[in-house]
């Protein structure tokens, strides 16, 4: 039976609301949520606060996929296109209306998760969520699901945006069939609900044109249908003629030899870093925490203790300003004792926490490189602005034709966000390890993962 993409109304609620229930039975949302028991009391207050919210946000859409034969409404996805936000209002988490029967302490603790790991990636800047894909159990496999994707890529090719989304493991195949790259992953703490664990799968479809900006999103008014056109075709990514290539992000790539820049560099993490819980715990600002004179200091000794570390920086052309910079070290002489990090950190920073993550990432990478000669990158930032202009990619490169040349292994430890480029240039997990920060100050039950991978070099070792 054919099938075919039409817009989600109003009057469909009481289906959408039977759809979810139907689909997240015996899920371990389910416990989480309302004890995998959705009694009709459950379902109708749950309607109930949808059709109460429907249409509140205007940057919502709701698409779904009808059987043409019955008319049958049998998956349904909600979208949202949030353009760029000024001020801090995006990082408020949302005051929640919890059905009746809910668990109200699974549903504030799901939904606090999610969200906080999504404006912890995604910040101000303008973007698509996709908040859930489902589909009637008895429809699934009939490319209900594929249909409504097609249709989001569309719109984000068409607006120039990335789509962010959380996915089950289960669920994850059929995002990674439209090029979504997984970049992070949510813990869930579910241990005063159920047996069972669960680690939520973070996904990004990166923007289609990253040089060039978004296209301005067009707002639907308070009940309005979104036009919806299944038979449109995913265009193609044009190519650039080069007259209008934008030269407004030329960097130029270069050691950092000046003990000036120093500071610059303390500024740059501090933007690149802002809205990172980790970070902020290891390096606390304000009172009693550190400052960028004092982690500037801290990068110049860096340097000056150990001649095996190297900075590198970007510098744009336009304005003379170092936009993004990397940390490498060389360990080139096994005889002598190495010092990647400086020893004595900056006044302020959270010990507990730096020994709780780094000394089980060190003994994972002195077991793993014993007895190698090998480049390990320590840091690399870019700010805000400069994302996904390549400049990650030409800072690693600088450092990566300095180990292919010795014909060097290389390490690097990153949160699960930068995994997608570092595989890409040929690393591979090796290890890892989960943190949570509620143990060192932070939110409590707020798991922070990181990653350690290796790449085989790919030069030819000179002699």
């Amino acid at each position: 039976m054919p099938i075919e993409l039409c817009p989600i109304r109003k009057s469909d609620a009481p289906v959408v609301n039977e759809m979810i229930f139907a689909a997240y039975e015996d899920d371990i949302i389910s416990h989480l949520l309302y004890n995998n028991n959705a009694t009709p009391s459950i379902k109708a207050s749950r309607l109930r606060e949808t059709e109460k919210s429907w249409g509140q946000s205007l940057e919502e859409r709701r698409v779904g996929v009808r059987d043409t034969e019955t008319g049958e409404l049998i998956a349904s996805s909600q979208w949202y296109f949030y353009p760029q936000r000024e001020g801090d209002d995006w990082k408020k988490l949302p005051v929640l209306e919890v059905p009746d029967g809910y668990n109200k302490e699974g549903y504030n603790h799901l939904v606090t998760v999610h969200t906080t790991k999504r404006n912890k990636i995604m910040g101000s800047k303008p973007y698509i969520f996709l908040s859930n894909c489902i589909t009637f159990p008895a429809h699934q496999h009939r490319g209900a699901g594929s249909l409504m994707m097609q249709w989001g890529v569309e719109q984000a090719r068409a607006l120039n945006l990335p789509i962010f989304l959380t996915a089950s493991p289960r669920g994850a195949g059929l995002y990674q069939k439209f090029k979504f790259e997984i970049i992070d992953h949510c813990r869930l703490d579910l241990s005063s609900f159920t047996t069972e664990n669960r680690d939520t799968i973070v996904m990004l479809l990166p923007e289609p044109y990253p040089s060039q900006p978004p296209k301005p999103i067009p707002m639907l008014k308070a009940d309005e249908d979104m036009p919806i056109d299944a038979a449109a075709p995913i265009p193609a990514v044009p190519q650039l003629p080069v007259a209008m290539t934008d030269t407004k992000y030329d960097i130029v790539v270069a050691p950092v030899t000046d003990p000036v820049d120093f500071d610059r560099l303390a500024e740059v993490e501090d933007l690149a870093f802002a809205d990172d819980p980790l970070v902020q715990l290891l390096f606390p600002s304000g009172d009693g925490g550190t400052t960028v004179t004092e982690r500037g200091e801290s990068h110049r000794n860096s340097q000056k203790e150990d001649p095996s570390n190297f900075y590198v920086k970007a510098t744009s052309v336009a304005t003379g300003e170092i936009v993004a910079w990397l940390k490498y070290h060389l360990y080139d002489d096994l005889e002598r004792e190495h010092i990647p990090f400086p020893k004595e950190l900056p006044p302020g920073s959270n010990i507990p926490l730096m020994e709780a993550g780094f000394t089980t990432l060190k003994a994972l990478r002195e077991e793993k490189m014993a007895g190698k000669q090998y480049g390990f990158v320590l840091v690399l930032v870019t700010v805000p602005e400069w994302h996904r202009r390549g400049v990650g990619r030409k800072l690693l490169q600088r450092y990566l034709d300095v180990v292919d040349e010795k014909g060097w292994e290389s390490w690097i430890d990153a949160s699960p966000a930068g995994m997608g480029l570092y595989q890409k240039l040929g690393w591979e997990q090796v290890g890892g390890v989960t943190v949570d920060l509620g143990q060192f100050g932070g939110e409590k039950g707020y798991m922070e993962t990181t990653v350690s991978l290796v790449r085989k070099p790919k030069g030819v070792l000179k002699v």
